[in-house]
Order: structure tokens, then C-alpha cells, then sequence
């Protein structure tokens, strides 16, 4: 297996040139005559912290209580920092990020070091990578548009991507 972070554009461009046999990536702009896909649960946000130098309410955050925070974030280029982006002009706000990042990685030490707190997906189990994260639910808080696993339609495909869509199709209508 070899594992890669890219672009949305790029998965889908080394999809149809047989460089890739398999991603997940934003359907958005997925050319359904050319890829199937299966489409994963929708993508809820919260806010990632390091609970050494933040603490929170058990309610859940508003866009508005995020705007005074240190925050981290994506570049803007990043799909996900255009659901953020989304979330705060929709509500007259504009964040000031105090650091920027294409690099999940970095922004993860970054807050893990106190520098800042950082939107992230909810239920993507960032919260369990150290002892003193944690993900608090912001209210209102949906990406723009849908994750799913996404291969080819046309040959060749191989065994692998098929058998993994086949065990996600089986997961979501178990029998």
C-alpha cells in the first residue's frame, strides 16, 4: 500500500491516468460518466485544542466565540479551509489566522505546542493522537460539500479498489 496526500484535483487527474487506483476526495466536481463513487457521512467541524492551554464549555462553540482565538489553518487553497471560510463570511465574520499551513502535520504541532487552536473534522479521531487533545463540537459547523471514495469506471481497475469498495458498500447495508 502506499498512501498519499493530494489535491482533489490531483486524485482525480492520477485516477484517469491509472496512477492511482483508488481515492477519497470532495465529489463536488466528480465527472460521474468517468469515476464511481461512494459517498461517506457527512463531515461535521470542531475545534481542535490542547487542553494544557485552552478549556471550553460543554456547549458546543460558536463562529463568533472562534473569531478572538489564536487560530491555525489550512492555506486557502485547501477544500477544507473553504468550508471554514464559508462558515465565518456566512456569519459577517473574517478570521485572522495566526498561522497558515498546507500541511496537516505542522498544524497539529502547533496546537499540541499552545501556539493556536485549529478547525478540524469532528470525528476524524485527531483528539486520540496525545493525551491532551481535544475536539469540541462547533455549532452549525458542515463542510461545503461531501467526502467519498472515488476509482475509475473504466479499465484497468484493480482487484484492491474494487475489493475496498465492495467492504465499504457492504459496511454501510449490512445484511
Amino acid at each position: 500500500f502506499e498512501l498519499s496526500a493530494l489535491s482533489s484535483e490531483q486524485i482525480l487527474e492520477q485516477l484517469a491516468n491509472n496512477r492511482l487506483d483508488l481515492g477519497v476526495s470532495y465529489l463536488e466536481r466528480l465527472d460521474a460518466d468517468h469515476f464511481d463513487s461512494l459517498t461517506f457521512s457527512e463531515t461535521r467541524m470542531g475545534l481542535l485544542y490542547d487542553q494544557r492551554f485552552f478549556t471550553f464549555g460543554d456547549a458546543p462553540l460558536s463562529w463568533e466565540s472562534l473569531i478572538e482565538l489564536p487560530l491555525g489553518m489550512l492555506t486557502s487553497g485547501m477544500h477544507f479551509r473553504q468550508s471554514i471560510d464559508y462558515n465565518f463570511h456566512s456569519r459577517g465574520l473574517t478570521p485572522h489566522p495566526l498561522l497558515q499551513t498546507d500541511a496537516v502535520h505542522q498544524l497539529l504541532q502547533a496546537v499540541h505546542g499552545g501556539l493556536c487552536c485549529a478547525v478540524m473534522p469532528l470525528d476524524g479521531g485527531l483528539q486520540a493522537l496525545t493525551d491532551d487533545l481535544r475536539l469540541h463540537p462547533i455549532a452549525d459547523a458542515r463542510t461545503l460539500a461531501r467526502l467519498g471514495l472515488i476509482m475509475r469506471r473504466a479499465a484497468p481497475r484493480s482487484a484492491l479498489a474494487e475489493a475496498c469498495f465492495a467492504l465499504y458498500q457492504k459496511s454501510q447495508n449490512p445484511s
